[in-house]
Parts: C-alpha cells; structure tokens; sequence
C-alpha cells in the first residue's frame, strides 16, 4: 500500500475516485430525500381521501382516525386490515400498476438511477480518458526515446522530477541512455585506436626494416670483406634489437589504453621501487657517465604494482640518461606530506624547448631539437599511462640548455 501511494500519479487518481464517489453518495441521498418527500406527500393524498370518505359517512370518526395517520399502526391492526383488504383482492402480489402512487414513484426511481448512472459514467468515461492520455503520452516519450536510441540519436532526455516509478523508469531510460552512448563511443574509440594504432607500428617499423632490407641486399649481392659484413650483421642487429624494444613497448601501450592490464597493487616500499629503476640503468650512466643521485627523506609505503611503476620510471631516468652530456648529473628526489607522495627526476641535460614541452607526453612525438636521433617517442607516453592507472600525475618543467625536471605525484585519496 505504501509503494502504491509513492506515485504522484496514482494518488491523485485515487483522490480524484474518491472525490467522484462523495459527488454521488450526494447525489443519491439528494434523489433519495426526493422520492422520499414524494412517498410522503402520496400518503397524504392516499389517507386523505380514505378520511374524506370516512368522515363523510361518520364525522365522529374523525379524531380517531387522525391519530393514526400520524402513529405507528400496531401488529393486530395491520393483519386485520390485511385480511379486509385481502377479501377485494387487494394484496402485495397486485401489479405496480394497481397502485397509481407507488408505480408513478417506481418509474420515478427508476429514471433518476438511470440517470445518475450515465451521468456518473459519463464522468468516469471523461476521467479514465484523460487520465490514460496523461499516461500514454509518458509511455510515448519512452516510445520515441527508444526509437531515437536505435537510431543513434542519444540526445533525447526523458526529464520527471516527481518521485515514483514513472520518475525511476525515465531515471532508469536517461541511464540505459548514457551507458548505451558511452558503449558506442568507447567501440568507436576502440576502433580508431586499433586503425591508429596499426597506423603507428606500421610508421615506426618502416624505417628499420628498410634499412635491414638495403643490408641485406648489399650482403647478398656485393663481395663484401669479413669486416664490412660484420658491420652490416651489426647494424642489423641493432635494428633488430629497436624492432623488439619497440613492438614490445607499443604492445604495452596499447594493453595500458585498452585497460587489459590488471595490476596487482600492494602496500610497499616506494624507495626500493625508485632505487631498483635506478640499478637497471646503473651500466647505460656508466657507460655515458652521467651520476645518479637519490635523496630519500624517509621511507615511503605506497599501494602500488613495482614492476610497472619501475618500468615507468626506468623510462624517464634513460630518458633523462639519453639527453645528458657526458659528466652530467640526474638527481631523483623522494618526499612524502599529508597530501601526496612525490618524486622528482631532474637531469642537467639539453633541455626541452618551450614549444616542444606541451607535447612530449604524447607517444611517437620527437622534438625538433633533439639530437638523438633514434629517439621514437614512446617510453615517456607509456611512463605516463602507467602513473595515471596508479591514480597519479606527472609534469615536466624544462627550458632548453638548462635541464629538465619530472614531476611524478600521487595524491592520498
């Protein structure tokens, strides 16, 4: 009963049934007082005419008689004055007919219920009709919604403020709605990203398997000295190994854009994390002399997934290995407060020029100043994936000939 009168709908409905059935009690007592006033009024006339007649043959009679019209007639009257009446054949099996006052006002009552009753149907009739317009015009915006949602037009909202069912299935419409949209874009965007993605490995590919192929040409059609052919079986062998760095960095990528990765985050220590990126790349800043220094405030405990924040990070120190003189410094920072835990990269390299900076997240982007120039651009993008699945940030400050720093910050929430 409760979840029935939710619905603004039905109470008023309900009210307005209730407010019809007191219009007609009112008017059936009305009918009823009148045939009632008419019933008297016929007694009257009837019990009149009998005192007439009575009186006429005997006046005497006459204030005996009138008591009893106005009093109940006791039981040993009634039956003998149903026995005298009976001897003439006057008795209740008699047609209506027979008694002029009572069928004028059976015929009276019939009609005045005849009439109540199509005028109470009538308004029923005109109240069921415009109430189911009022619900039928609902169902057809639902109708036409879902029609426009077939169609691809998402743009229709089915808006009720009033609480009740018909409140909660346009509310239910509005999402099945969006949920629908979101899909359809996420395949649309499922789609371009694998069209892009192709795009990209077929972009990045082409250049190395051009130059493997022109090698191999060269080995197979030149008389070549044991020398040049190791040199030409060592560059193959550098492309090789960029094809493979590079398939496998763009196929992580993509499972990061796809969501296919699930990564197991646990509670640990974000030092031993920053300190065993650093050791992977400790022989590459050997090898080009660059010094790594860590500065660790105190320990940090941070729910994250190691090995890949390690390979993000692992990206932005080579990166910052990759751009740096011979004799430079990367000095990585650890600080933790109330708010967030972050850690600084900050390289004495080139530099970032002040139009490349904004883009330099973006995967496959090379600067136009950048002097390495096997560079692809994808170990930052792929940095940068990584944090943000981590529910984290990551900047960089940088002007060219002066070093470049990269902030990486993970809020406590």
């Amino acid at each position: 009963m409760k979840k029935y009168f939710i619905n603004p709908e039905l109470k008023l409905s309900s009210s307005i049934l209730l407010f019809l059935m007191i219009i007609f009690l009112c008017l059936e007592s009305f009918i009823l007082k009148l045939h009632h006033d008419d019933l008297k009024d016929d007694y009257i006339k009837s019990l009149g005419a009998i005192t007439v007649r009575v009186i006429n043959k005997n006046p005497e009679l006459e204030k005996e008689i009138i008591p009893i019209i106005t009093r109940e007639v006791s039981q040993e009257e009634a039956d003998k004055g149903r026995i005298i009446l009976n001897r003439y054949g006057v008795n209740k099996d008699l047609e209506s007919e027979v008694f002029p006052y009572v069928n004028k006002n059976i015929k009276k009552n019939n009609y005045s219920i005849i009439f109540l009753f199509i005028f109470m149907s009538a308004i029923f009739f005109v109240f069921n009709y415009f109430q189911y317009i009022f619900f039928y015009k609902k169902i057809r915006k639902l109708t036409i919604g879902a029609k426009k949602v077939i169609d691809g037009d998402y743009d229709l909202a089915i808006n009720e403020n009033k609480e009740g069912d018909f409140s909660k299935l346009a509310s239910s419409f509005n999402s099945m709605r969006e949920i629908i949209r979101n899909n359809i874009d996420a395949l649309k965007n499922e789609k371009q990203f694998l069209v892009d993605l192709l795009s990209d490995i077929s972009h990045q590919l082409k250049t190395p398997l051009s130059s493997m192929i022109v090698y191999n040409d060269i080995l197979l059609s030149k008389d070549l000295s044991k020398e040049q052919r190791e040199t030409f079986l060592l560059n193959n062998q550098n492309q090789l190994n960029r094809m493979n760095w590079l398939i496998k960095s763009m196929l992580k990528l993509a499972k990061l854009d796809a969501k296919a990765i699930e990564f197991v985050k646990e509670k640990q220590s974000l030092n031993e994390t920053v300190q065993d990126s650093i050791d992977a790349l400790g022989s590459k800043a050997l090898q080009n002399n660059i010094k790594i220094v860590f500065k660790e405030i105190s320990e940090v405990v941070f729910k994250h997934d190691k090995l890949w924040v390690e390979e993000a990070l692992i990206n932005i120190i080579k990166n910052g290995i990759e751009h740096t003189a011979q004799g430079g410094e990367i000095i990585i920072e650890l600080s933790e407060n109330p708010i967030y835990r972050r850690i600084i990269i900050a390289d004495t390299g080139e530099g970032i020029d002040e139009k490349d900076l904004p883009h330099i997240f973006k995967r496959f982007y090379k600067a136009k100043t950048s002097r390495k120039s096997d560079s692809v651009g994808i170990g930052l993008a792929l940095a940068k994936s990584i944090i943000e699945a981590h529910n984290g940030t990551i900047e960089a400050q940088s002007k060219a000939g002066k070093g470049t720093k990269f902030i990486v910050t993970f809020l406590k929430y």
